[in-house]
Order: C-alpha cells, then sequence, then structure tokens
C-alpha cells in the first residue's frame, strides 16, 4: 500500500522494526501493485512488483458466515 505521510512511515519504521529505513523511503513512491514485505512474511526485507488478478471480480464471494 502507498504510504506518502512521512509520520506514518515513521510510526511503521517504529511498530515494524524489521523493515529497513531504506526500503520504507520508497514507499511514498510505490505504484499501483507495489509493496514492502518484511518481517514473518519474506524471508528478507523486499519490495514486490502483484501481478494482475487471476480471478473476475464479481464484488460478492459466496461464503457463508459462521454462526
Amino acid at each position: 500500500m502507498k504510504m506518502s505521510s512521512q509520520i506514518d512511515l515513521d510510526e511503521l519504521g517504529k511498530i515494524f522494526g524489521f523493515a529497513p529505513s531504506p526500503l520504507l523511503l520508497l514507499a511514498p513512491g510505490f505504484r499501483q501493485g507495489e509493496a514492502l514485505f518484511a518481517g514473518g512474511s519474506a524471508p528478507v526485507a523486499m519490495t514486490v512488483q502483484v501481478r494482475n488478478r487471476l480471478t473476475q471480480e464479481v464484488g460478492r464471494v459466496g461464503v457463508p458466515l459462521r454462526q
């Protein structure tokens, strides 16, 4: 997700200390589909480009809610 507020980036850096500052500084320039993976979601901190979705968006998923 694109983060353009320096205050938000600083806070994320404190909370998620495993994301290196140089990579956090790239976040304001992220384009659609770009993301920063760090911590448990990646073996090393990295930026990634997400592919286009493979399924058609239909606006509703037919999964029943748990009672």
